[in-house]
């Protein structure tokens, strides 16, 4: 009896402690998120003028094409680490423009992050800096001309050289609404594609009001500013000087209507090309992303809500692109609008219309002017399982979107 009254004993006293190491040990499992965007369109082509550069979009001829580019799908996971910190960790691949040369699939973010609420730090494949602003179009490289920073050390026969990179990154977040972050980028080099050294350098400094407050904003949603330099272009290694492409990037982000059922916004971004002195003329890719030049592009959204679900949304934005050192004459202007229509979660009906200008010495490199005209659908859909964080780390996060 007494030894069945000492095991008793001792099965009541540890029992909280088995409990609290059988919640600390599911605290430790980590959060796995499946995210994935598949987006499908046909698309009707009109371009005028012969073209030297070979870029998909630009191709010469009339010609309908169904495209799947920039689907993706992506597993993140993560981890509670010591200290109030947090690890994640995301693998993903999206499918790249058709004849990009990139193959059938492209591996956009191989990454790994860990961070606090104060800090965040980023190493791997991923996104890279250069572009701040979000627009709504379908996918994000149909105004890349306009709104990215170009990649100097790319061919330019496809949009992702500009859009991802190997980065290292590091955010210092400030009273929730101040992001400031350094980074440093291996871009993709066409000439040189085993070299992994840094050839990208650069700051930003962004304000941002957190997207829980989303009805409850003022006029000024976003600003900020980031400076983005290329390090040792292609052309300046015959005579075995290093010279740097610096870009200078504004963006800002205004509601106009913070109604929770008629929502409207506007987005504008800018884009100064310091450029090289050298470079006076544009024959092809490469002095065209050197040359100096200006690019202006903004935005303005209508959603609309019911019972706090989008319903509808559309867009027009406007792009137009100077190059001072080559002559008043060269330049390249564009129109986009849009229409995204839900028809269940997650679900959207998409129609959108492009016009694109080039005139001067744009002509002879990319013609005189492309229509694009495109109707689709697309789904997205995202699942956590063991949830434990916020949605800052969402994965989605980390691509194209363009109705919330």
């Amino acid at each position: 009896m007494k030894t069945i009254f000492f095991i008793s004993m001792v099965v009541l006293l540890t029992s909280p402690f088995a409990a609290r190491a059988q919640s600390e040990g599911e605290e430790v499992l980590p959060q796995i998120e499946i995210g994935f965007k598949t987006i499908t369109t046909g698309n009707y082509y009109s371009n005028k003028g012969r073209a030297s550069l070979d870029i998909p979009v630009l191709n010469e001829g009339d010609q309908v094409l169904t495209d799947f580019s920039d689907s993706y799908l992506m597993l993140g996971v993560s981890q509670k680490l010591y200290h109030g910190w947090r690890g994640q960790m995301v693998l993903g691949f999206t499918f790249p423009d058709v004849n990009s040369g990139l193959g059938q699939v492209f591996y956009n973010q191989i990454m790994l992050q860990v961070d606090n609420q104060k800090n965040m730090i980023k190493l791997g494949r991923s996104t890279s800096q250069t572009t701040l602003t979000e627009f709504s179009t379908f996918r994000d490289d149909d105004a890349v001309l306009y709104n990215y920073v170009l990649n100097p050390f790319s061919g330019g026969i496809n949009s992702q050289d500009n859009q991802y990179a190997n980065v290292l990154e590091y955010t210092r977040i400030l009273g929730q609404r101040f992001y400031l972050t350094f980074h440093g980028e291996n871009y993709m080099d066409f000439q040189n594609p085993n070299q992994l050294d840094i050839n990208g350098l650069g700051g930003s400094v962004v304000y941002r009001v957190p997207g829980s407050q989303v009805w409850n904003r003022n006029v000024l949603q976003q600003v900020g500013f980031s400076v983005n330099n290329f390090i040792d272009t292609p052309t300046d290694q015959d005579n075995g000087n290093k010279k740097t492409l610096t870009n200078l990037i504004g963006t800002a982000t205004f509601n106009l209507l913070p109604d929770p059922i008629n929502f409207i916004d506007f987005k504008t971004q800018i884009i100064n090309n310091i450029g090289l002195n050298e470079v006076k003329d544009i024959t092809d890719y490469t002095s065209y992303s050197r040359t100096k030049s200006t690019a202006v592009f903004g935005m303005l959204r209508y959603l609309n809500r019911k019972l706090e679900r989008p319903r509808y949304q559309l867009s027009a934005g406007f792009g137009y692109k100077t190059f001072s050192d080559v002559g008043k004459d060269t330049k390249q202007w564009m129109l986009i609008s849009n229409l995204f229509y839900r028809v269940g979660n997650n679900f959207d009906l998409l129609f959108q219309y492009k016009y694109n200008q080039n005139e001067g010495a744009l002509r002879p490199l990319l013609g005189n002017n492309q229509q694009r005209f495109q109707m689709g659908i697309a789904y997205t859909f995202s699942k956590i399982f063991n949830n434990q964080f916020d949605d800052r780390n969402s994965i989605l996060n980390l691509e194209h979107g363009y109705i919330r």
